[in-house]
């Protein structure tokens, strides 16, 4: 056998052993799609290779999840969120530093589903919201000094100090009925909890722009009115991705001496 010879049997292997790899990756993904088959409800035989990774991309930042009925249901432990469904419908999950919150969307017992079941919960790092009391007293201060304007603050989680801390903002324009301002550079172990904001002699409430503001944010927001006042109020809610939960907090808890 020459070299010509040798030359053409090598290529004729390689040829036979491409073909056996595509043959075995064919068998081999389509044995998995079958075993495992994709979360995303898509005809896989026909993928537009330019919008599938969007939908992929879609699914990563916002996945749905089955709550196990058997085994032990495992919660989110990093930042973000995912959609539950579970035995009496549909439950939203959401992961900060500061907080965890699993709350029910939707509730469905009319078919049943062959999944788990889940508590709602809010749970923060901080512990009650109590513990934040000091710092709301400090920004009723603030508040008071402020008037006739507005004014503003953020408190901010330290996942490495376990603690909030105030003064995070710097008021660029304020009035007795606007607010302008702007936070600081967080680092890495910060984010977001409180966001604050006074309303001078006006009511406590949650205006349109307030309503815009906090939408699709996870934080906790909170306004005091009347602050120059006999009788100060407030009002608190949780924000979660376009819910708002109301929270009581008496005012006269934060305005007493």
């Amino acid at each position: 056998m020459n070299g010509q010879e040798i030359l053409i049997k090598f290529d004729q292997l390689l040829a036979i052993t491409r073909e056996s790899f595509e043959a075995f990756a064919a068998t081999t993904e389509a044995a998995a799609r079958a075993d495992r088959p994709m979360p995303i409800a898509i005809d896989e035989d026909n993928l537009d290779p330019e919008k599938m990774p969007l939908d992929l991309a879609v699914f990563a930042a916002a996945p749905v999840a089955i709550v196990p009925r058997h085994g032990q249901f495992h919660a989110l432990q990093e930042s973000g969120h995912r959609f539950l469904l579970a035995a009496d419908g549909m439950y939203l999950e959401v992961r900060r530093p500061w907080l965890h919150f699993i709350h029910r969307l939707a509730e469905q017992t009319a078919v049943a589903m062959p999944y788990g079941r889940i508590e709602p919960r809010t749970d923060l790092a901080f512990g009650r919201l109590g513990e934040a009391l000091p710092l709301f007293k400090e920004f009723a201060r603030k508040a008071a000094d402020a008037w006739p304007n507005e004014t503003g603050d953020m408190l901010v989680w330290d996942s490495t100090d376990r603690k909030l801390t105030s003064g995070n903002v710097t008021v660029l324009d304020s009035t007795p009925s606007a607010l302008r301002y702007e936070s600081r550079v967080l680092l890495d172990h910060e984010s977001i909890a409180f966001d604050l904001h006074s309303h001078g002699s006006l009511p406590a409430f949650f205006s349109s722009t307030d309503n815009e503001d906090d939408a699709g944010s996870v934080k906790i927001s909170g306004v005091l009115g009347e602050v120059d006042g006999a009788t100060p109020s407030a009002m608190f809610r949780l924000c979660v991705l376009g819910l708002y939960i109301p929270i009581p907090v008496p005012a006269a808890k934060i305005f007493e001496a």
